[in-house]
């Protein structure tokens, strides 16, 4: 089976759905009353904090599903921007499905469970695509991803707000004062054995209104320069039923409702319109299969990537 340009183009359309979402008001773990915007330094900030953010903001979003999922895709040889119109759902651990279609661009179903991800793309006067891989295949370097794609599918969850990182990597942080932000980074290698960073940008101030408090998430090789970026362009911030047994708050966290998504070396982009959202909400056994099971799809069959060792057209 040979992958065509058209088809690595919407693979890398879905596979990195990303969104990012916080949860508290990030002067809480600064120890700070501000107000929205400051002319003030920012104070500097350890890296446990944002780390602690994180953390217990992917403790707080166990789950979301949107009901809306419109992706508009451009790349350079395009003359048009298609959109692809479905529904996004993902719950913890790894769990995740996106389906969307449109008339210009096709189908994709993205999905994911705790033992394997997939990919579907079916694109208008084309053969289907269906490949998939276990996340220990892909882990060891044995699956490759089409057209060296510098992201894993764990960063789907992460971007979303739902993996929480673990304690043991170098994490450093920075402050820029002149964009106002803070940056979690660690030292990284992708499956493939590339040494890269991954970072983290946080809003400085506390987010009001549609802003997210995570502004973006990043990889960069060793020389400073972004391979790709998921940013969140705009977010809601909603209650919890729970309070918090410090303060006796009430809790909050934030879903995304716009997210770009950038890979800069093929210059392609996706510009994703979130809505109608719920989030927190239990699955049940019946929606639990219907959703992470790689599904069966006629006439089509499924490429376990792991295997697939032909050259990419």
């Amino acid at each position: 089976m040979g992958l065509s340009m058209n088809r690595i183009r919407l693979l890398l359309a879905a596979l990195l759905v990303a969104a990012l979402s916080g949860c508290e008001s990030i002067k809480e773990w600064m120890h700070r009353d501000r107000g929205p915007k400051s002319a003030e330094p920012l104070p500097p900030v350890q890296p446990e904090q944002l780390l602690a953010y994180i953390n217990d903001r992917a403790e707080r979003l166990q789950s979301i599903e949107y009901e809306q999922a419109n992706i508009t895709i451009s790349a350079p040889n395009m003359l048009l921007s298609p959109t692809l119109r479905g529904w996004l759902v993902a719950g913890q651990p790894r769990n995740f499905n996106m389906v969307a279609e449109g008339a210009m661009a096709g189908k994709v179903i993205l999905g994911s469970n705790h033992e394997q991800f997939w990919v579907y793309v079916s694109v208008p006067r084309e053969e289907p695509t269906y490949v998939y891989a276990s996340h220990s295949d892909f882990a060891a370097g044995n699956a490759q991803l089409p057209g060296g794609i510098p992201l894993e599918p764990d960063w789907v969850l992460q971007a979303l707000g739902m993996l929480p990182l673990p304690p043991n990597n170098r994490y450093s942080a920075r402050v820029d004062q002149k964009s106002r932000t803070y940056t979690l980074s660690w030292p990284a290698t992708l499956p493939n054995g590339t040494p890269v960073v991954k970072e983290i940008i946080f809003e400085g101030d506390p987010a009001t209104g549609t802003k997210s408090q995570v502004k973006r998430h990043q990889i960069l090789d060793t020389k400073n320069k972004v391979l790709c970026f998921a940013e969140i362009k705009q977010a809601r911030t909603v209650q919890l039923p729970q309070t918090d047994p410090r303060t006796g708050l009430p809790l909050a966290v934030q879903y995304p409702t716009r997210v770009v998504l950038r890979w800069e070396e093929q210059k392609f982009e996706m510009d994703l319109a979130l809505g109608s959202a719920k989030i927190n909400k239990p699955f049940s056994e019946e929606e639990a299969r219907r959703f992470f099971t790689r599904p069966n799809i006629p006439n089509v069959t499924p490429i376990n990537l792991a295997q697939y060792q032909a050259p990419l057209r």
